[in-house]
C-alpha cells in the first residue's frame, strides 16, 4: 500500500512539472517552459495550405505572453493591429541548430494564415524575425493555384508559388530565405512573372517640407527618395522606393535620419540594414553598408543618387 502511495505521489509531481505554462500573459513565463510548447521539427518538411491543419497546434499564445520574449515593436510588424480581436497566435514548431533556434508561429486571421519565424541565440536572446509566407483561404483547394513551403535542414525556407490564369498560362515564383549574419536574407529567387504596374503610395508625401533638405529626389515616379521635416531642423523622416532590372528587383525603406551637416546614416536598432546618405547641392547619394535584404530584392541594393525634383509652379 505504501508503495502505491509513493508511486501516486511521483506521478502527481511529474504531472505538475509538465503542466503547460499560462499563455495569457498575465503571469511571467520561464523561457524554457515557453519553448516546450513548440513541437520539435522533423526536417526536411513541406507545408501546403491543405496539409497545414495536420501540424497546427490548438494552443493559443496571447500577445502579452509572446511580448515577454519578443519586443512589442516587432510583434507590431507581423500582426495586423486593425484585426487583433480576430487574430490568434499558435505555436507551429521549433527548429534547433548549433548557434541558434527558431520558433515558428501560425498567425491565424479570418481569411488567411501567416507563418512567422522567430530566431533566438542559445542564450535566448531574440535576434530577428521573418514572415515566411501566407496561405489565403480563397486559394485553398484551387486546381489553378498551388503554394508550398519547403523547410530544409540548414534551415532554409523555400516558398514556391504556381498559378494558371484563365488563358491557361502558367506562372511561377520561387523565393528562398535563410538566417545568416544576424538577419534573414533572400538567398534564392526565380520567377517568370511580369512586373505589375502598381500604384506606389508614398506614406510621408503630405508631411511638412520646411527644412533645408526636405523635398523629393528622384529620376522617375518609380525611383525616388522623399525627405520630410521631423521636428528639429536637422532631423528628417524619409521614404525610398526603387525598381531596377525592368522592375524585377524592387526595394523600399522608411525611417528617420539625423543629419550632421550634409551626411546622415540610417542604422535602426534591431535592423541589420545600414544606409549612408550625403547631399551635395541638389543631389542626394545613398550607399548601402549593411544587410538590407529585408527591404529589397536579392540582386539590387540601396546604391544610387538622385537630383532634387523641382516643385511645379501653381497656375494663377
Amino acid at each position: 500500500m505504501r508503495n502505491w502511495c509513493l508511486f501516486g505521489i511521483i506521478c502527481l509531481l511529474i504531472a505538475c512539472g509538465e503542466k503547460a505554462p499560462d499563455l495569457s500573459g498575465n503571469t511571467p513565463i520561464k523561457v524554457n517552459d515557453f519553448n516546450k510548447i513548440f513541437k520539435p521539427a522533423v526536417l526536411p518538411t513541406t507545408i501546403t495550405d491543405t496539409s497545414f491543419k495536420k501540424i497546427t497546434d490548438t494552443l493559443t499564445i496571447q500577445r502579452k505572453a509572446l511580448a515577454q520574449f519578443v519586443p512589442d515593436s516587432v510583434i507590431e510588424q507581423f500582426m495586423d493591429s486593425k484585426n487583433t480581436k480576430k487574430t490568434s497566435i499558435h505555436p507551429l514548431m521549433k527548429i534547433n541548430e548549433d548557434a541558434a533556434y527558431y520558433l515558428l508561429l501560425n498567425i491565424k486571421y479570418p481569411k488567411k494564415i501567416e507563418i512567422v519565424a522567430l530566431v533566438f541565440d542559445k542564450k535566448n536572446k531574440f535576434l530577428d524575425y521573418k514572415i515566411i509566407t501566407e496561405f489565403n483561404d480563397e486559394n485553398k483547394n484551387s486546381s489553378k493555384y498551388e503554394k508550398t513551403l519547403n523547410i530544409n535542414r540548414e534551415p532554409s525556407f523555400l516558398v514556391e508559388e504556381n498559378n494558371t490564369n484563365n488563358q491557361g498560362q502558367n506562372t511561377y515564383e520561387k523565393k528562398g530565405w535563410a538566417f545568416s549574419e544576424g538577419s534573414f536574407r533572400l538567398i534564392y529567387f526565380d520567377s517568370n512573372k511580369k512586373p505589375e504596374n502598381t500604384v506606389i503610395i508614398n506614406p510621408i508625401d503630405t508631411a511638412a517640407t520646411k527644412n533645408v533638405f526636405s523635398g523629393n529626389y528622384g529620376s522617375d515616379p518609380k525611383n525616388f527618395i522623399s525627405l520630410r521635416d521631423y521636428g528639429a531642423p536637422n532631423k528628417y523622416q524619409f521614404f525610398i522606393h526603387f525598381e531596377k532590372n525592368e522592375g524585377a528587383c524592387t526595394g523600399e525603406l522608411k525611417g528617420i535620419l539625423q543629419f550632421n551637416k550634409n551626411t546622415a546614416t540610417y542604422n535602426e536598432k534591431g535592423d541589420a540594414c545600414i544606409v549612408h546618405f550625403s547631399i551635395e547641392g541638389n543631389n542626394i547619394t545613398m550607399r548601402e553598408d549593411g544587410n538590407c535584404g529585408n527591404h529589397r530584392g536579392m540582386t539590387c541594393y540601396f546604391n544610387d543618387n538622385f537630383d532634387k525634383v523641382r516643385k511645379s509652379k501653381k497656375k494663377k
